[in-house]
C-alpha cells in the first residue's frame, strides 16, 4: 500500500525464466506463462502450409497401416494379461502424479495403454493361433505402436489435416479450424471428468431419483446400483495397496507366531519352510485373507466383478463388450480403429472374458456412465424415457441450487421465476421463465439450467454436431438469461410471478451491485466452456453480456473450495471480468479459480503480459486445487483449501462481514480482496500497529493512501476511542482537497476486545458542502500536507526532486511543494 509519507519506487520490466526458438517459432516462458511469437514471412507460411498438405494422404496411410498392425497384434495376444500388464504400468506411472501439472506424455500413454487397447480387444475378431503368455517383446512391441499412433495423431495429422483443408478449398476459417483442432486433441487425450474423489458421489446425485426405471430395468435401484459403483472405485482406488498391507500385516503375525514356536521349541511337522509358514498362516485364520490379497495383487481379482460387486448379470452384459463383440469401431470409411472414432470402452466400459466380467478402466466408467444407463433406459420405452427426462430435469435444476447454497449460506433461492416478455410481433405481453434466481446481500445469480447431452459423436467427422451442442447449451441459456436481465433493467422495480401469472414478489434493480448469467450444465465440458467468451468466432452466439458458462461437476469443487461467501462472491466479480476479456484463452473452468487465487485481478495480469502481442498460454495454475484434492482422496489429516494469501487482519475482517447480514457487506469485503498484496499486508499491519499505539497516544492517526487506490481509514477501540462518523468524513474531505481529488473512500473500523465489532465503507466527496466549509477545509488541507511532509523528512530523510510529494496530490515533488 503506498502509505501517504512512502517514497515512488519504479518497476523494473519482467525477463522471461527460459526462451527458446523452434524455427520461426519463439517460446518464452514467464514462470508459468508461456509467450509464443512467430517470425514468419508470409512465403514461409505459405510453403510450410504446402508441403504439410501434399503430406497428408501419406500420413493417413501410415496412421493405418499403424492401427492395422495394433489389431493383428492384439487379435492374437491374451486380453486379460493385456489389461492387466497395462493397469499395473499405470499403477506405477501414477505414483508420482500429486496435479495435473504432473502427467507427463509417458502417463498419457499408460492410460492410452488401457482404454484404446481395451477398445481393440472390443472391437477386434479373435485370430488364431492364440498366444498363451504375454512376452515382454509382445508388450514392448504393442505400447511402441500405440505410442507411434498418438504420437502421429496428436502432432502430425492434426497439422496435415488443417493444411489440406486451407488448401482443398474446404478450410472453415482460422477459429473454427483452432476449435476443430482443439477438440480433437481433447477427444484422444483428456479422461477425467471429476476429481477422483467426486466420482462416485456425482453419478449417485444424479441418479437419486431414478430408482424405479433402474429397478424396472435391471432390479436394482439406484442406491443399491451406486453402492456396487462404489465397490468397483473402491477396488480399483484402493484395492491394490491394501492388498499389499493386508499381507505385510499377515506375514508380521505368521513370522511373530513362528518366532514364537521356536522359542518355546515347539515340535514341527513341516517338511520345508513354506509348508510351515502356510499351516501357521491357516491356524492363525488368515488362508481367506491371504488368498484373496494375492488374487488381487498379482491375478485378475481387482478387476473381476463377479468377485467385487453383486451387480445383476443383466447389467453386465448390457455393459460389456465381449472380444470381438462391437462392430462399429471397425466399419469402412474415415478413422477405421483410430482413436478419432467413437471408442467401445466409451459405450460400454467393462469387458466380458470367458464368462466373467472384468473393469480396468475407472475414467471411461465414471466419465460416460451416467450417459450410457441413460441410453439404455431410453430404449426400454417411449414412456420410460420421458420419465426419464422429467426426473433429470428435476435433479438437473436442484443441484445448482443445493451448491449455491453451501456457497452462500442464507441466500435467497427463487426457483422457476417467471416474468413478462413482449412477443416478437410486439404485441402481447408472454410469460418466460428463468430457471433459478439466488440473490445474497448486493449480488444475483440468473441460473440457466440445461440437463442435455453434449454430442457423444467424434468432433473428427461430426464437428457440425459439437457446434449445434455449443449452441443449445451454451448459448440458448446465456440468451435466456439475458432476457431475464434485460427485463429487470427495464425499470426501477419489476414483479416477478408463477407460472399461473400469479405475482410473487418484487425485484429492485438498485438492489443489486453485481448481476451474474449462470448457464449451468450437467454434463462436464470444461475444456468448451471456460473458453464461452470466445465461441462467438465459431458461429455460437452468447449474446452481448458476459455469461459464466459452468458445469454441475465445477460447481461442486467451488463449494468444497471455497472458505467463506463473500471470498466466492469477489471471485465471481473477477470470473465475470474474464467472460468479457478476449486476452484470456483457458483449457479448463479451474484455471480461472487458480489464477484468481495467484494473481486476484487476472484479467488485468494477461492484459499486461498481452502487450508484447504475444499468444499466452497460462499452464498449471489449478495445481493447488488439484493438490488439495489428491489430499482429499489419500485421507490426509493435514486439509486446507487452497485460497488467496490475505493477511491475518483482512482475513479477520473479511469473516466477519460473513457473519454479519448487513447489507453492503460484500461490497466491503470486495473493496478489501481487490486490494494488490503490497496494499494488502500495508494496511494490516498498520491495523496491528494502531491496535497497540491506540490505547497509549489516545487517538487514532488516519490512514490515507494515493494512486491507484485512494482510501482514508480510521480505527477505533470501543469504549478507548471512538471518532465520530462526522468527524471521520471531515477529516476525509480535507484529504480530498489535499490530494485534488473528486472523491475518496472511507474506511471506518471499531475493534472490541476480541476483534472487529464494526466495519463502515462510504465514499465521500465534496458534493453538497457549503462554500465556507470548503475555505475552512482548504485551510486545513495546507496544514495537513504541512503535517505529512514533515512527517517524511522525519521518516525517510530529504525529498528527491523527481520523487512523487509526500503531500498526497500525486504530483512529482519539483512540481508541487519544492520550496
Amino acid at each position: 500500500m503506498k502509505k501517504r509519507n512512502s517514497r515512488f519506487r519504479s518497476a523494473k520490466p519482467a525477463m522471461p525464466d527460459e526462451v527458446f526458438s523452434v524455427g520461426p517459432l519463439q517460446v518464452a516462458r514467464f514462470g508459468k506463462h508461456v509467450a509464443m511469437t512467430s517470425n514468419w514471412s508470409e512465403g514461409q507460411h505459405a510453403e510450410v502450409i504446402a508441403k504439410l498438405a501434399a503430406r497428408y494422404p501419406t500420413v493417413v496411410q501410415e496412421i493405418d497401416d499403424i492401427v492395422s498392425q495394433i489389431f493383428s497384434a492384439v487379435s492374437v495376444l491374451p486380453p486379460d494379461q493385456l489389461l492387466m500388464r497395462a493397469w499395473q504400468e499405470q499403477l506405477i506411472s501414477n505414483q508420482h502424479i500429486k496435479v495435473e501439472a504432473d502427467v507427463t506424455q509417458d502417463d498419457a500413454m499408460a492410460l492410452r495403454m488401457i482404454d484404446y487397447v481395451q477398445s481393440v480387444i472390443a472391437a477386434a475378431s479373435r485370430c488364431e493361433p492364440q498366444k498363451i503368455e504375454l512376452t515382454e517383446d509382445d508388450w514392448q512391441d504393442l505400447k511402441t505402436k500405440v505410442v507411434a499412433l498418438f504420437s502421429k495423431i496428436n502432432t502430425e495429422y492434426l497439422s496435415c489435416a488443417t493444411a489440406y483443408r486451407r488448401t482443398s478449398g474446404d478450410f472453415y476459417d482460422e477459429a473454427m479450424e483452432v476449435f476443430h483442432t482443439r477438440a480433437q486433441l481433447h477427444w484422444c487425450n483428456i479422461r477425467g471428468d471429476y476429481y477422483q474423489v467426486h466420482q462416485v458421489d456425482i453419478i449417485s446425485d444424479l441418479l437419486k431419483n431414478q430408482s424405479r426405471l433402474i429397478k424396472s430395468a435391471y432390479g436394482i435401484t439406484s442406491e443399491d446400483l451406486v453402492l456396487e459403483i462404489r465397490k468397483i472405485w473402491q477396488s480399483l482406488t484402493f484395492g491394490f495397496p491394501e492388498a499389499m498391507a493386508s499381507m505385510r500385516r499377515i506375514h508380521a503375525e505368521v513370522m511373530a507366531e513362528i518366532e514364537r514356536m521356536q522359542k518355546q521349541n515347539v515340535v514341527y511337522t513341516y517338511k520345508s519352510p513354506g509348508d510351515l509358514v502356510r499351516e501357521v498362516t491357516i491356524r492363525l485364520g488368515h488362508a481367506d485373507a491371504i488368498r484373496k490379497s494375492m488374487d488381487s495383487c498379482f491375478n485378475m481379482g481387482l478387476f473381476d466383478l463377479r468377485k467385487t460387486t453383486n451387480l445383476p448379470l443383466d447389467f453386465l452384459e448390457d455393459f460389456s463388450w465381449a472380444p470381438g463383440q462391437e462392430k462399429e469401431f471397425l466399419v469402412d470409411g474415415d478413422f477405421k480403429g483410430w482413436p478419432l472414432r467413437i471408442q467401445p470402452i466409451f459405450k460400454r466400459p467393462f469387458l466380458k472374458l470367458e464368462g466373467n466380467y472384468y473393469c480396468f478402466d475407472l475414467y471411461s466408467l465414471c466419465d460416460n456412465f451416467y450417459r450410457q444407463i441413460e441410453k439404455k433406459i431410453f430404449q426400454s420405452s417411449g414412456i420410460e424415457k420421458q420419465e426419464w427426462i422429467k426426473n433429470r430435469k428435476i435433479v438437473s435444476e436442484n443441484l445448482p441450487v443445493e451448491y449455491f447454497n453451501r456457497l452462500l449460506p442464507g441466500a435467497t433461492v427463487l426457483p422457476e421465476v417467471y416474468y413478462p416478455v413482449i412477443s416478437a410481433s410486439g404485441g402481447s405481453r408472454n410469460l418466460a421463465e428463468a430457471d433459478c434466481l439466488v440473490i445474497y446481500d448486493d449480488h444475483l445469480f440468473i441460473i440457466e439450467v440445461k440437463a442435455g447431452a453434449f454430442t457423444y459423436t467424434s468432433p473428427a467427422n461430426d464437428l457440425p454436431a459439437y457446434i449445434k451442442s455449443l449452441k443449445a447449451l451454451v448459448g440458448e441459456p446465456s440468451k435466456q438469461g439475458q432476457r431475464f436481465l434485460r427485463y429487470l433493467e427495464s425499470a426501477a422495480e419489476v414483479e416477478i410471478y408463477d407460472a399461473q401469472r400469479q405475482p410473487v414478489g418484487t425485484l429492485r434493480l438498485g438492489d443489486f451491485r453485481c448481476k451474474s448469467i449462470c448457464a449451468v450444465t450437467l454434463d462436464p465440458f470444461t475444456e468448451l466452456s471456460a473458453q464461452a467468451q470466445h465461441l462467438h468466432k465459431i458461429g455460437v452466439d452468447a449474446g452481448d453480456v458476459p455469461v459464466w458458462s459452468i458445469s454441475l461437476a465445477d460447481l461442486r469443487v467451488y463449494s468444497d473450495v471455497f472458505v467463506g461467501p463473500l471470498d466466492f462472491l469477489h471471485f465471481v466479480e473477477q470470473r465475470m471480468a474474464a467472460a468479457s476479456s478476449e486476452k484470456l484463452v483457458l483449457d479448463d473452468e479451474l484455471d480461472h479459480l487458480g489464477l484468481y487465487f495467484e494473481h486476484n485481478n487476472y484479467v488485468m495480469h494477461a492484459n499486461e503480459l498481452s502487450k508484447s502481442g504475444a499468444h499466452l498460454r497460462f499452464n498449471g495454475y489449478r495445481s493447488s486445487i488439484d493438490a488439495y484434492f489428491s489430499a482429499k482422496l489419500s485421507g490426509s489429516d493435514d486439509l486446507t483449501p487452497p485460497m488467496q494469501e490475505l493477511p491475518y487482519r483482512l482475513r479477520e475482517l473479511v469473516d466477519f462481514l460473513a457473519t454479519q447480514g448487513h447489507p453492503g457487506r460484500s461490497r466491503i469485503a470486495s473493496y478489501f480482496l481487490g486490494f494488490s498484496g503490497d496494499w494488502r499486508s500495508d494496511l494490516s499491519k498498520w491495523i496491528d500497529e494502531e491496535l497497540i499505539a491506540i490505547p497509549q497516544r489516545g487517538r487514532c492517526i488516519p490512514l490515507s493512501t494515493i494512486g491507484e487506490v485512494r482510501l482514508t481509514t480510521f480505527l477505533n477501540i470501543d469504549g478507548i476511542v471512538e471518532l465520530s462518523h462526522d468527524q471521520a468524513v471531515e477529516h476525509t474531505q480535507v484529504a480530498i482537497i489535499a490530494s485534488g481529488e473528486s472523491d475518496r473512500m472511507l474506511l471506518e473500523l471499531t475493534y472490541g476486545l476480541s476483534g472487529p465489532i464494526r466495519v463502515l465503507l462510504s465514499t465521500v466527496s465534496l458534493h453538497g458542502l457549503a462554500q465556507e466549509k470548503v475555505e475552512l477545509f482548504k485551510e486545513k488541507a495546507i496544514d495537513l500536507k504541512e503535517k505529512r511532509l514533515a512527517r517524511s523528512v522525519a521518516n525517510f530523510g530529504s525529498i528527491g526532486r523527481n520523487e512523487i510529494c509526500p503531500c498526497g496530490s500525486g504530483k512529482k515533488f519539483k512540481k508541487c511543494c519544492m520550496p
